[in-house]
């Protein structure tokens, strides 16, 4: 699909973060049988890859921080304290992925991913829960017990739910129009226990989110409705 971009990771999909001043989305993607951790960065609107692969000195003791103003702050950790705890920051400007040494304090607040808007959670005991899942199963999806992750737009309705397939779960986006005609659907996790905390990210009218647990997925919503 033109509207679509994916990027897959170098590992499993740590965390995710969001610089809104330069519209880049920053990933921390982890390798736990080599011990790895590497960075990426891509443009928000079109999934260019600034830079991917990025590691630090330390490529295992050391994460994400926050972003501002175009630079990426890690925290590294002393992984001879019984809690690791934050031994110092490391500073890099993103666009041009070098480290910056210089003698500027430390922003006192670092945000990660500022503009960034979630979706509403329907536990299966609320209010809406029922509505939900019988205007989906009206569409013959076999929806499972389970929380219902929830957006609408000017133009769409977005579900993530957790969906019987041959007696398996499997997690599954749905995008429809406001008259309730199907425009996307895709499983974004198979073979699974249950629902996540954040299973997508809307901003700059791009929904974002992670499939099997190694691929960013961008999906322009303005290019849907085309």
């Amino acid at each position: 699909m033109e509207n679509k971009y994916t990027f897959e990771a170098h590992g499993i999909i740590w965390r995710v973060m969001y610089d809104h001043t330069i519209g880049v989305i920053v990933l921390e993607m982890r390798d736990g049988d080599q011990k790895e951790v590497s960075f990426a960065a891509l443009e928000v609107k079109t999934g260019t890859v600034l830079w991917e692969g990025l590691q630090l000195e330390e490529n295992w003791w050391i994460s994400m921080a926050g972003v501002k103003d175009g630079f990426l702050y890690f925290s590294e950790f002393d992984q001879n304290d019984a809690i690791p705890k934050v031994k110092k920051l490391q500073k890099l400007n993103i666009k041009e992925a070098t480290l910056v040494e210089d003698s500027q304090e430390d922003p006192p607040q670092l945000s990660s991913a500022e503009e960034f808007e979630l979706p509403i959670v329907y536990p299966v005991e609320s209010e809406h829960y029922a509505t939900l899942s019988t205007f989906l199963k009206q569409l013959e999806y076999d929806v499972a017990e389970s929380d219902i992750h929830y957006y609408e737009t000017s133009h769409q309705i977005i579900f993530v739910f957790i969906e019987r397939k041959n007696s398996v779960l499997q997690r599954k986006l749905l995008i429809c129009s406001r008259k309730g005609e199907v425009l996307f659907q895709e499983v974004i996790d198979t073979d699974i226990r249950d629902q996540i905390m954040d299973s997508f990210f809307m901003v700059d009218n791009m929904l974002l989110y992670i499939k099997e647990k190694e691929i960013w997925c961008g999906l322009s919503l303005t290019a849907l409705n085309n």
